[in-house]
């Protein structure tokens, strides 16, 4: 898959003492749930301490309300390579490695979230906002297709967004529908000056419905996801090529066209003897045949940029048969 051929053969090992603690308080009606941990790294190769401090915090109130806090750090020693491969239509390979603490730093990271539930009558309403701040991300794990496709960089992205859910049960009838709300940005030292642009994931709007029934040992469901387009960087319009490269716009300061899919299954139960049972389903994926574009690049051949688009797959049906005994 690699062109040229490439073969690397590397022993690395970052070996890690830990220790760790946790405490738990839970009041006598049950109400308040209160957890505070904490856990201590030691990376041998490194000689560095890094402190993981954890806290979590429930409170239910008005009987069928709960309010949750949340909050912790966490370090990670490993760090994944993309290796895009632009002779074969965009295929990516991945890879891990480990931390050296120089050009592929510890990475590091932040997050806290709070949240408030409902639930009575076999109805759920959630709604939770978090923040996650993440540091020393490498630019070859994102797998940029642009501009920075090939620039070696350390930085950092952070994400806040907004989560919506609403679930009701009937006897033989279960839906949801949730929403989701996030800005998702990069930062980098070398790539796009040192500005914040939007990160390569960036899907800020995002609605998601579902449903199922049964019918006796008849069970049907019907999915539908929506979102908003993924970020790309196109070439300028005035001027795509200068000398032998493609003269790109601002990073990911366009989109995809919106992503919209339905799905339907059903399964049905059987009994085949005593102690033999088997279910027996069929899916289709995409049922309304829908074209989405889930990424794009170019490339430029004989002085032309050309644009390549990778879709998603169309209406595809799906036959299962599960036999247990």
């Amino acid at each position: 898959m690699n062109n040229p051929r490439f073969k690397s053969y590397i022993k690395e090992v970052v070996r890690t003492h830990s220790v760790y603690s946790e405490l738990k308080y839970l009041s006598s009606n049950l109400n308040t749930n209160v957890k505070v941990g904490a856990r201590a790294n030691y990376y041998e190769k490194f000689d560095v301490y890094k402190l993981e401090p954890r806290v979590s915090f429930s409170q239910r109130f008005l009987n069928y309300f709960r309010f949750e806090l949340l909050g912790e750090l966490k370090t990670q020693t490993t760090s994944q390579i993309i290796d895009l491969q632009n002779d074969f239509l965009g295929i990516e390979k991945r890879r891990w490695i480990l931390a050296n603490n120089e050009s592929i730093p510890i990475i590091e990271s932040k997050q806290a979230s709070a949240g408030i539930h409902y639930n009575q009558n076999q109805l759920l309403v959630s709604a939770e906002t978090y923040l996650k701040h993440v540091d020393n991300i490498t630019s070859r794990s994102q797998g940029f297709q642009n501009q920075f496709q090939y620039v070696k960089d350390i930085g950092s992205y952070e994400v806040v967004g907004l989560d919506v859910l609403v679930n009701k049960q009937f006897e033989n009838t279960s839906a949801w529908l949730s929403y989701s709300y996030s800005k998702n940005t990069y930062q980098f030292d070398i790539i796009n000056n040192g500005k914040a642009f939007p990160n390569n994931v960036d899907i800020q709007h995002a609605v998601t419905f579902g449903a199922t029934h049964t019918l006796g040992n008849l069970k049907l469901a019907i999915g539908v996801n929506w979102h908003t387009g993924k970020p790309i960087t196109e070439p300028n319009n005035d001027d795509p090529v200068i000398g032998n490269d493609i003269n790109y716009n601002a990073p990911n300061s366009s989109n995809l066209k919106d992503y919209f899919r339905t799905d339907f299954s059903a399964t049905y139960r059987l009994k085949l003897s005593e102690t033999t049972n088997a279910v027996a389903g069929i899916s289709l994926w995409n049922l309304t045949n829908q074209e989405n574009i889930i990424n794009s690049y170019y490339k430029l051949e004989d002085d032309e940029v050309i644009r390549i688009d990778n879709t998603s797959l169309g209406l595809t049906p799906n036959a299962s048969l599960r036999v247990s005994f």
